[in-house]
């Protein structure tokens, strides 16, 4: 007997073939037979008529880690909810693990507080034990932060590595891979890998080639220095032949917006040079970013400790000021969405805290900075919606929540994408047919775990996993906006995730997650 037989669904498989009127039976976790017709008796039976079956989705950008909602939200309830089955993090660079010392953990407090953290493991392979022991509502994998290895080594030091240094770092990061990680990250517009030389980038790099995982890439800039940050990019896989993913890709800014076919174009070419390039994209306008990014790179060298020396100089915050006058940015719309130990700038434009303190916005930006110890994350209406959906289009691009799983209220804001990435770019297909769903569809399921190396996900084919999302094309949509971040989507039917029934319509019906290694 079948465990779960699905029926008279429109089968989207993943691959890129066009859609089919198929049944899908699923028995011991796995997709057992994908056919026109399946007799037989099942414990369950779905009528999906009317519906598309599709893999699972796959958020290969997420920071439910480095926002610790992976263990004191572990049902992950927002991203079930939006058809999600697998999340990947450790990206930009911080990771959980492996932790070398008390610093190593100290790359995601730009996200979250370190306050009642309890720590009770140091390699990937202990980390991805406990993680095992957890009720997880959906896929985890992780990747190996190169911040994470950084401030394990050096704590806060503002400087290169030494040769010794780096094989130390070399050596662990082989070990971390082969315990299980997936990958690398790298967050280089962050003070702790913003002086990473590029002879340290290349020889961590060259450890992804044996099993051929990928390096995920924050870039230095995503403003008026992206260019550049291409070049650097693109370079180093050329340099090592690492297939590298771009964290979501985007130009930060009005004035930056002119460089946007550039940047296309650069992309473009190095793929049909031979270059293992992507980029992953959420399909929002808005960015949430960490506020000392606006800074000078000079002013965020080394970490929290040098932010708050240089703000407090009388000479140095005077360039800093003279900085920010000049980035013609328009920096009072900017909206507080978390700010440590200030809970009264959460919901507040950068405009009006100047006018509550008497004073200009940049100063206003530097005081937040201050009163928080750089603890501060905001949303800003600074992409282009047209190009947000040319980049949803690329062939190279993929689609990702940048964000992280949730299962109750929050009280500081969280973005939109939390709760409704994957709904809302379906939903663009559905209006703008930006793109056919077949291939809308194999940009959130085939092609993320081809890069992961996980054969057995993304695709609805016999023998693989049986993670599987049946949703109406018709309604599928997501409802949050900026202030009411946490509303669910609508459109999603079912959710399975290792052939169970993980969401059944709004119901949590089963944590059936597992840890993903290679």
């Amino acid at each position: 007997m079948l465990d779960i037989l699905i029926k008279n669904g429109i089968v989207i498989d993943g691959t890129g073939a066009v859609p089919k009127n198929l049944d899908v039976a699923i028995q011991k976790g796995r997709i057992v037979e994908v056919a026109a017709k399946i007799s037989g008796n099942a414990l369950q039976t779905i009528d999906a008529k009317g519906s598309f079956v599709s893999p699972g989705f796959i958020d290969i950008q997420n920071h439910s880690d480095s926002y610790w909602t992976l263990f004191n939200q572990p049902e992950q309830a927002s991203l079930l909810a939006q058809g999600i089955t697998t999340i990947i993090v450790g990206n930009c660079g911080a990771s959980l693990a492996p932790l070398l010392s008390q610093e190593s953990i100290k790359g995601i407090q730009k996200w979250h507080s370190l306050q009642g953290i309890n720590l009770n493991w140091t390699s990937v392979a202990e980390f991805l034990q406990l993680l095992s022991q957890v009720s997880l509502g959906v896929n985890v994998g992780t990747l190996i932060g190169h911040s994470t290895l950084r401030r394990g080594l050096i704590g806060d030091e503002i400087r290169h590595l030494s040769g010794e240094e780096i094989k130390v770092l070399d050596k662990i990061l082989a070990t971390g891979l082969a315990e299980g990680a997936l990958g690398l990250s790298m967050g280089l517009i962050y003070a702790h890998e913003v002086n990473a030389s590029g002879n340290e980038l290349e020889i961590l790099s060259r450890n992804l080639l044996k099993d051929q995982k990928y390096l995920s890439i924050h870039l230095r800039s995503e403003a008026s220095h992206i260019l550049e940050s291409l070049n650097e990019v693109i370079d180093l896989s050329k340099q090592t032949g690492v297939a590298v993913k771009i964290s979501h890709l985007k130009l930060r800014g009005k004035k930056n917006w002119p460089l946007f076919d550039q940047v296309l174009d650069k992309l473009e070419q190095a793929y049909h040079q031979g270059v293992k390039i992507s980029f992953d994209v959420y399909p929002y306008d808005t960015s949430w970013s960490v506020l000392y990014t606006y800074l000078p790179k000079w002013a965020y060298e080394g970490g929290r400790d040098n932010i708050l020396s240089a703000i407090a100089s009388l000479t140095n915050r005077r360039k800093i000021l003279d900085y920010l006058r000049q980035q013609g940015h328009d920096f009072g719309s900017i909206l507080v969405a978390e700010a440590s130990g200030n809970q009264n700038f959460v919901g507040k434009t950068i405009r009006q805290i100047a006018e509550n303190l008497n004073v200009t916005k940049e100063e206003a930006m530097l005081n937040i900075i201050a009163a928080t110890k750089a603890q501060v994350v905001v949303f800003d209406h600074n992409l282009s919606p047209d190009q947000v959906e040319k980049l949803l289009a690329s062939p190279l691009s993929m689609i990702a929540t940048d964000g992280s799983g949730y299962s109750k209220r929050m009280s500081e804001l969280i973005h939109p994408r939390c709760f409704g990435t994957m709904p809302r770019f379906l939903s663009l297909i559905r209006e703008k047919k930006i793109l056919k769903w077949e291939q809308a569809i194999k940009k959130i399921t085939s092609e993320p775990a081809k890069l992961l190396g996980l054969p057995d996900r993304g695709r609805i084919v016999p023998k693989l996993a049986g993670d599987i999302v049946i949703f109406d094309p018709q309604t599928i949509a997501g409802h949050t906006d900026y202030t009411n971040p946490d509303i669910l989507p609508e459109g999603v039917e079912f959710v399975l995730i290792n052939g169970k029934i993980a969401l059944d319509h709004d119901r949590i019906m089963n944590l059936a997650g597992q840890v993903i290694k290679r």
